[in-house]
């Protein structure tokens, strides 16, 4: 009876485990053709680490091979396959762990920080104080807004691309801000990169995103200093720089005390 339900369990964790790793081999594919896909088309303005990518490669393609292999046998074990591997699920188990602690720290540790960096020296960024300089954007609407228009309210301008993950994952909370500070005060202006441009509005208009929203006429992200994807701008009622730029939206707390003032 002891060894019938031993058994059980054991299969039970093969098949928990065949399933995990058929997983791992699924999504460590998406960061292979990324790869493959900047080393082939890469933005003309931004600096990719292809040393890190490379190293990377290292884990994520002997991680697809094995755990890919070992799923098949684990998960189809009446075909045979791979059975004559004795010590592919130690190979593969090993690379599932060091998967799991890769993901784990970048999930905690890269998510909330992560920006897409170009090569424009840093030096260039706007300072606290100063006077946010003055553009004209047409936003997904097909109005026309400038900055001096909106003295009297604080803006928070979003500058983003939808080439760069780090804008995708932050850019609801935007739309969160805009939809909860919008009938209090608050402009929102989302600025599109320059370049990578084609698909911006077919995403905006996918996501629903309803702050206005243009793409860069090539002036604006130069004379605001952007080294990075997302930045984030605070301006405040007289039109000069009062938060950023940082690569995270503000508190709403600030946005809050910028409202009183």
């Amino acid at each position: 009876m002891f060894v019938s339900q031993e058994i059980r369990i054991m299969k039970f964790w093969k098949i928990l485990l065949g399933i995990y790793q058929a997983i791992i081999a699924v999504f460590s594919l998406v960061p292979v053709f990324y790869t493959i896909y900047i080393v082939f088309e890469p933005s003309p303005n931004a600096v990719y680490h292809l040393s890190n990518l490379f190293m990377l490669l290292l884990l994520l393609i002997p991680t697809i091979i094995f755990c890919s292999c070992n799923a098949v046998k684990l998960l189809v074990p009446a075909r045979n396959i791979f059975a004559k591997w004795k010590n592919l699920t130690q190979i593969s188990t090993v690379f599932t762990i060091l998967w799991t602690l890769l993901f784990a720290y970048l999930l905690i540790f890269q998510t909330s920080s992560g920006s897409c960096r170009t090569s424009v020296p840093e030096t260039s960024l706007l300072k606290t104080g100063q006077t946010a300089p003055d553009f004209s954007i047409k936003d997904q609407f097909g109005k026309t807004t400038s900055l001096s228009e909106l003295r009297g309210k604080p803006v928070l301008l979003d500058f983003w691309g939808v080439w760069c993950g780090p804008c995708r994952q932050k850019l609801p909370h935007t739309q969160k801000i805009y939809e909860k500070f919008k009938d209090k005060g608050l402009a929102v202006i989302g600025i599109h990169s320059a370049f990578r441009t084609k698909k911006a509005a077919a995403f905006i208009a996918e996501n629903n995103y309803s702050f206005p929203t243009g793409v860069d006429p090539g002036n604006i992200a130069k004379d605001y200093g952007i080294t990075a994807w997302p930045t984030y701008y605070l301006i405040d009622k007289q039109g000069a720089v009062v938060w950023g730029p940082e690569h995270a939206p503000p508190s709403e707390r600030l946005i809050k005390s910028l409202l009183k003032d």
